[in-house]
């Protein structure tokens, strides 16, 4: 009786004598070689494993896939000592030694494993990983023997084709590992490991079929860590955002087995969803949850920083951003471009216009070629009468190997704005319309007939132009002859109406009537309602 209850518990797979879903979770992990993870479930729950014995295999066998042979070695005895009759630890020796070269060794540990669990299919599969492991070409007759006789013991159990098709995995063979896979789904339809590997595989050929794959083994295994992992993962890089922070929030939420990188996917997608008061609550806990140093401190206060800028907390933003930056000081590398630039606003919005500005040039430092920062930055600091940012973000442009036409007129309009300031002094109104002359006949003798860059030059010299002269009546005539010829005509009524507002004064000035009603019935043409227009119209008529 007591041998019938081991070979049936043998018969159940991998997690032979486990209990407790955290071990289960564990061996999960370790089954579709995420050993990282595994080993920390196992750490989690080594306390609530039912047999030791079990637990220091799967520690072992991480140690061996990671190539220390000592480490595991010591697992495996250790987990032998504690049961004598759990059969894997003495083929993990095996494995070891085999590594090692010492084959004889290795096979008279298979015969005492053999000896504890007859006809097992589950000891003939590890066997043949042990096998595999050592090396595949060399043990390949040893490999196929051990799948033999696995397939003879077991008709129905799924492990000999996982292997199998772990084997074609290996030798970058998807399709035939894909249909192995799909082989052992359909003996166990309940599988976790054959399904998941199966998900991970085909999703490259057909997305939608992988997810079904996973939502239905879900179906059968409600609390598995890893299926519900892989499915909000999965759903996730098909741009199914809604759905993977539903299925991210119930992992979560259901098992202890998630890690820091499930609670930033989770927030990611809070933010994606326009969430930010929860996205910043899960980045919150997972900013006190996870040790200092980790890398997941960085992650937990952007989001923390993006979601209160998106609600306007800026106060408190400006608190997370500064510990944020303050973290990683000297590696750019743990910052993106996003970060700067919200950082950069959120600074403006504190009135630290200098750390603002630090920001600004960090993220052009580390993105030269992303030039529509620096133009961006020129037109809002001229806008906010900020001359001296506004000329060196253009002139970071201009000093690129990728300046364009615009540019030039982007400079001239710095100038203008600094020109036509009342606060601007006569120096340096003076410099400026030279400068902003320069500059837009730079982007006029690349393309002349650019109606907007006209437009630009004609606002700086009729500024220049206090007492109405006409010294910019040549510049106004060509864009009023470019406008009128642009299929929107309609649009540029108001720029129009200016541009005839001066040549009509300029005319009186220079005492030609004449001149002066052409351009004053022009202009009255486009404001008809203009009872000024009029008066002047019907006093030169006369």
């Amino acid at each position: 009786m007591k041998a019938k209850f081991l070979f049936a518990s043998l018969l159940m797979g991998a997690s032979i004598f486990a209990s407790a879903q955290g071990v289960k979770d564990g061996i999960d992990f370790y089954n579709i070689g995420d050993y990282e993870n595994a080993k920390t479930i196992l750490d989690r729950n080594v306390n609530s494993a039912s047999n030791k014995a079990e637990v220091d295999y799967y520690y072992g066998m991480i140690d061996l896939k990671q190539g220390d042979l000592n480490a595991a070695d010591k697992y495996f005895k250790d987990g032998a000592a504690a049961d004598a009759k759990y059969p894997f630890n003495l083929v993990g020796q095996a494995a070891v030694l085999l590594k090692n070269g010492n084959k004889s060794a290795a096979e008279a540990l298979f015969k005492q494993a053999r000896n504890l669990a007859k006809k097992n299919v589950d000891l003939e599969c590890a066997i043949a990983r042990a096998y595999f492991f050592a090396d595949p070409t060399k043990y390949e007759s040893q490999v196929n023997k051990c799948l033999l006789n696995a397939r003879k013991y077991g008709k129905t159990s799924p492990q000999p084709d996982i292997v199998q098709g772990d084997i074609y995995f290996a030798s970058q063979d998807w399709g035939n590992s894909m249909a192995s896979y799909e082989q052992a789904m359909g003996y166990d339809p309940s599988n976790i490991e054959s399904t998941v590997k199966y998900a991970d595989t085909y999703f490259k050929v057909n997305p939608e079929l992988a997810i079904a794959r996973l939502k239905d083994i879900i179906q059968s295994n409600p609390n598995s860590a890893l299926v519900q992992r892989q499915l909000a993962e999965k759903l996730y890089e098909h741009g199914d955002f809604v759905e993977a922070a539903q299925r991210y929030g119930n992992y979560i939420n259901s098992t202890q087995n998630h890690f820091p990188k499930d609670e930033a996917r989770y927030a990611q997608l809070l933010y994606f969803a326009d969430k930010f008061q929860d996205c910043y609550d899960v980045a919150s806990k997972l900013r006190s949850s996870v040790p200092a140093g980790s890398s997941y401190q960085v992650v937990a206060d952007r989001l923390m920083l993006y979601s209160l800028a998106n609600i306007g907390k800026w106060q408190e933003a400006y608190t997370v951003g500064k510990e944020m930056f303050s973290l990683r000081a000297n590696d750019n590398n743990s910052y993106n471009l996003k970060d700067y630039l919200m950082f950069a606003k959120t600074c403006e919005m504190n009135n630290d216009a200098d750390g603002a500005t630090a920001m600004y040039d960090k993220a052009i430092e580390l993105n030269p070629d992303n030039l529509e920062i620096a133009r961006s930055l020129a037109t809002q600091a001229a806008g906010a009468k900020d001359y001296v940012k506004a000329l060196k973000y253009a002139n970071k442009v201009l000093a690129s190997d990728k300046v364009e036409t615009k540019d030039y007129a982007m400079m001239a309009n710095v100038y203008y704005q600094q020109f036509a300031d009342k606060n601007t002094t006569a120096e340096d109104k003076a410099n400026a319309y030279t400068q902003g002359i320069n500059y837009i006949d730079k982007a006029l003798s690349a393309d002349p007939d650019n109606y907007s860059y006209v437009y630009r030059k004609m606002l700086l010299q009729i500024a220049n132009d206090a007492n109405g002269k006409g010294t910019a009546a040549s510049t106004v005539e060509k864009y009023v002859q470019l406008a009128k010829a642009q299929n929107n005509v309609a649009d540029f009524g108001p720029s129009l109406q200016y541009a005839y507002q001066y040549l009509a004064i300029s005319a009186i000035n220079n005492k030609d009537n004449a001149k002066a009603l052409e351009y004053l019935r022009a202009w009255h043409e486009l404001d008809p309602s203009n009872a000024t227009v009029e008066k002047y119209i019907e006093a030169l008529s006369k």
